[in-house]
């Protein structure tokens, strides 16, 4: 019998199968042709562990070391000192965050907590949910699938619910240009079985929508902007190694997201929704807060924002 195993490498992400019956050692040598790594440790599981290599292990049966439907993280091992590369700079970093300031070094568990900056492109937070989940081209596909929930679930996603008649809202919803929130995130966490751990930047709270599902993706929230949180073995790496994905009993790794979120909360990086002035793009007009912007789009059918700097 085949089973299927997931690798997280410098290389990119990848699928591999073996025979339940291949040894570790097989499987080891199966890596080395996929990765062209020679010397690397593996890691997999919730929270991350090792994989003994020792070569007293190397008999152990796939089977045995229950590896099935696992995702296995590929860590290079340096054969010789070099200078430590420095960390990628995120595409889009609002309100002069430093590269250095959105990661947090976890001994613990030999890597790093990091931010993941999403582009504020308004799809942001499809975008932070469908990269933990792997769904790639995330934004199109999930607002429709969004939105086919909603016309199908009548009962439960009324025009007091919504604020709008549904089809009115999921044809709003479909447009690129049109955010997504809290309803959004509860549907996309009863999609695909999984709890969304939402941090907001200004207060720390944690917003879980799907609690008591098994497993945990975490994304921040800074009052108008959604970033996506988390684990990578090293800076270096690129993002397809990132971990995303936790046992919803790992109480650390929220934990750890919070002090990372406090962290980025000393460099005020959130926008105060209730006072900040924005501006509208199409007529130029000039409002205070969410509230006066939301009442402007009802009144024009504007959607276009920016948030104005006050010298």
């Amino acid at each position: 019998m085949m089973i299927q195993i997931a690798l997280r490498a410098p290389n990119g992400q990848s699928r591999i199968q073996v025979e339940d019956e291949s040894t570790l050692s097989d499987l080891v040598a199966l890596i080395k042709s996929k990765t062209e790594l020679e010397r690397f440790t593996l890691k997999y599981g919730y929270p991350l562990k090792n994989l003994d290599l020792t070569p007293a292990s190397q008999s152990s049966s796939i089977k045995d070391l229950k590896l099935r439907g696992e995702t296995i993280v590929v860590a290079p091992i340096d054969t010789a000192p070099q200078t430590p590369p420095e960390p990628p700079k995120p595409a889009f970093v609002p309100k002069g965050i430093e590269p250095d300031e959105t990661s947090l070094d976890w001994p613990a568990r030999g890597g790093y907590m990091v931010l993941r900056v999403m582009p504020d492109d308004n799809s942001c937070m499809y975008t932070a949910v469908g990269g933990a989940l792997s769904i790639p081209n995330p934004s199109s596909f999930l607002r429709s699938q969004i939105a086919e929930y909603i016309l199908t679930h009548p009962t439960e996603y009324t025009a007091a619910i919504l604020g709008s008649p549904p089809q009115k809202y999921c044809s709003h919803l479909l447009e690129k240009d049109t955010w997504g929130g809290a309803i959004e995130l509860s549907i996309l966490s009863d999609l695909y079985n999984i709890e969304i751990s939402s941090i907001d930047v200004k207060s720390l709270r944690v917003d879980r929508f799907g609690e008591g599902k098994e497993t945990r993706i975490i994304i921040l929230y800074s009052g108008i902007h959604y970033d996506r949180i988390a684990f990578a073995l090293d800076l270096s790496y690129p993002v397809d190694c990132d971990v995303t994905k936790w046992d919803t009993q790992d109480e650390e790794v929220l934990t750890k997201a919070r002090q990372l979120a406090a962290q980025l909360q000393k460099m005020h990086y959130y926008t105060d929704t209730t006072d900040f002035v924005i501006k509208c793009e199409v007529c130029n007009w000039i409002g205070k807060g969410m509230k006066e912007a939301g009442v402007h789009q009802k009144e024009t059918g504007h959607k276009e924002f920016g948030e104005m700097t006050i010298q």
